[in-house]
């Protein structure tokens, strides 16, 4: 027994060579702990190196005795630590792919890098290179580079149906994400997603270098997710901040890939963004408070209109104390916005210099009423209730003279009064040395705004006057540790009822059982649909796992997932199946512990 990798050996004859160096003749390997294994390999001559690998001869893969695999020669990394050699190669078959292999290479460069090269075989398209580079040199600066690369030899047949015809043979996926301290404070993060054609996503969706894995690694590693997969526009973005104690700083160059035939050249460029912000402070010994904005922008083109903006926007507040009773805070801001434009577009015809000068004028009532319910020992509840009244002022100005990019050139006059109300019921439970925990065990909120502009109309055309929003309200509510549930509604006043509903609940248990439920209702945007997942453990070796999506208004189903998996001390199995819109899919994959698994998907 090798205690460091956990290695079982039996052998007629073995000879130590070194600390941890091993020949041995007519030999059994394995994990799995004796007398009866559940896997080994079995082997005419072996040999174990310091560096953590097995070479054997003439070898045949057991299970429970029974031989299924013979190799003429085997190497294993048996290591704990990370080393380069072959990873074990992931087997599947499809109708348009046909029978596939992936041998990935692995390669150890040091301690805070690696690389890994996929040699993906397709019977019916060709061979996919692909290729992954890592680094890590603290948890602030890590980095992760992904490509794929293939002459595809499979003529496209409308795939999805969506009326686009590929008619590209070199395809390709380029995506990458990187977090990086910088000198003087600053940080900055990369994300890169760019691909060949707008199918590609779609039909490589699956296995180790496939958008969900590749997503779901970026969201572990940065806190960061991929543009969804049906996106036909892919951005890539590098940004640089700095957080001060008084400022904020922020940059960001933007490059937007868009997959649409004939759109490149018209689709907005952000060469680059610039913002800078002065947090709220005292004006010099006065009850006043000031804050400060400036941004600039450059959007860019080659076809269409172009702009550069410069947008800037200092405010002064002052914060006022009603007898405690309640409290109001007034608050102004300028906003000057000046453009340079250039190039053409027939929809628009703004100045070449234009300016607009336009001022904010806000007033922010609210007061709070509270109680405290003594429970059983140190544990209270308490219930708070805060209304507020809001109203915010922006006049009547023509902006025609100015280019329509974004929201920002496009100020809407504003003469709001905004009704809101706030509750909480919050406890506080004690942990011992003083110390407490504090939980909202229900939090409400509830809001509609009255606007004599009338901007608040669902549809362009509608006649009658909208002064009155939407009412919204918003409900969580958290009873147990275990048990959390939110919902949200919009209401339309003008006869239309519930425009939007959303509900989520999650019930999980202290082992990592979860059952999360979800539906979502949007008349306006045509959703309507109900999401379920669960995640359960039946026994300390069983897992299983439940998705699926269904859309209530077709009463169709959008995608199922299940999965089941087995794990014992020594190896594992695991289930799953796949079906969507696309495509019915089916996976296979067994873990041998200290080697590694095999996957096959159908």
């Amino acid at each position: 027994f090798l205690q460091r990798n956990n290695i079982h050996l039996l052998a007629k004859q073995i000879q130590k060579t070194g600390p941890e160096e091993y020949q041995a003749k007519h030999a059994t390997i394995s994990t799995c702990p004796l007398p009866k294994q559940a896997w080994n390999f079995k082997c005419r001559d072996l040999k174990l190196t310091t560096g953590g690998m097995a070479f054997a001869k003439s070898s045949f893969f057991n299970i429970r005795d029974i031989p299924v695999i013979y190799s003429p020669w085997v190497v294993l990394p048996i290591n704990k630590y990370r080393k380069t050699g072959l990873l074990l190669p992931h087997f599947s078959t499809s109708k348009r792919n046909g029978a596939e292999l992936n041998v990935p290479f692995f390669w150890a460069i040091n301690d805070s890098m690696d690389a890994t090269f996929y040699q993906h075989s397709m019977s019916k398209r060709g061979w996919m290179q692909g290729v992954e580079f890592r680094h890590v040199f603290s948890p602030e600066d890590k980095g992760i580079l992904r490509y794929n690369f293939l002459v595809d030899t499979l003529d496209d047949d409308d795939f999805n149906d969506d009326g686009y015809t590929r008619g590209n043979e070199k395809r390709w996926w380029f995506r990458a994400k990187a977090d990086q301290q910088l000198p003087w404070g600053f940080e900055a993060k990369v994300d890169v997603d760019t691909i060949s054609d707008r199918d590609y996503l779609l039909e490589f969706d699956q296995g180790p270098m496939g958008y969900d894995e590749t997503d779901n690694i970026f969201r572990k590693t940065f806190g960061r997710s991929l543009s969804d997969e049906t996106d036909l526009i892919r951005p890539s973005t590098l940004q640089i901040t700095r957080l001060a104690q008084d400022m904020f700083f922020g940059g960001e160059g933007r490059y937007n890939d868009n997959m649409e035939v004939g759109k490149q050249d018209s689709t907005v460029q952000t060469y680059p963004r610039l913002v800078l912000h002065g947090f709220r402070k005292p004006l010099f010994n006065s009850p006043f408070y000031y804050d400060w904005a400036t941004s600039y922008v450059h959007y860019w083109r080659e076809v269409g209109l172009r702009e550069q903006r410069l947008h800037m926007e200092p405010g002064v507040s002052l914060p006022l104390n009603l007898y405690n009773l309640a409290d109001l805070i007034l608050s102004g801001t300028v906003e000057e916005t000046m453009y340079e434009t250039s190039g053409h577009d027939p929809d628009q015809d703004p100045d070449n210099y234009p300016n607009r000068l336009l001022y904010n004028l806000n007033a922010d009532l609210s007061t709070t009423f509270g109680r405290t319910y003594c429970l059983s020992g140190e544990k209270t509840m308490r219930h708070s209730i805060r209304p507020g009244l809001t109203y915010q002022h922006r006049p009547s100005e023509n902006q025609d003279d100015l280019p329509d990019i974004d929201a920002l050139d496009r100020l809407e006059p504003t003469n709001r009064i905004t009704l809101s109300l706030l509750s909480f019921l919050s406890s506080k439970t004690p942990l011992g040395n003083n110390r407490f925990a504090y939980t909202d065990v229900i939090r409400f909120s509830l809001e509609q705004s009255y606007d004599t502009e009338e901007n608040n109309r669902d549809q362009p055309g509608e006649e009658d006057p909208r002064h009155f929003s939407d009412i919204y309200a918003e409900l969580d509510f958290k009873p147990f540790p275990n048990l959390f549930m939110r919902y949200d509604t919009s209401y339309n006043v003008y006869g239309k009822g519930f425009t939007k509903y959303n509900f989520l609940g999650r019930l999980s248990n202290s082992v990592g059982d979860t059952l999360d439920l979800e539906y979502r209702y949007n008349c306006l945007v045509h959703i309507n649909e109900v999401n379920l997942e669960v995640h359960t453990a039946f026994s300390p070796s069983w897992y299983g796992m439940c998705k699926l999506k269904r859309n209530v208004a077709e009463n169709s189903e959008l995608e199922s997932v299940l999965g089941l998996r087995y794990q014992s001390t020594c190896w594992a199995l695991e289930g799953g199946f796949k079906k969507d819109t696309d495509e019915t899919s089916f996976t296979f994959h067994i873990e041998l512990l200290g080697i590694g698994g095999w996957g096959a998907k159908n």
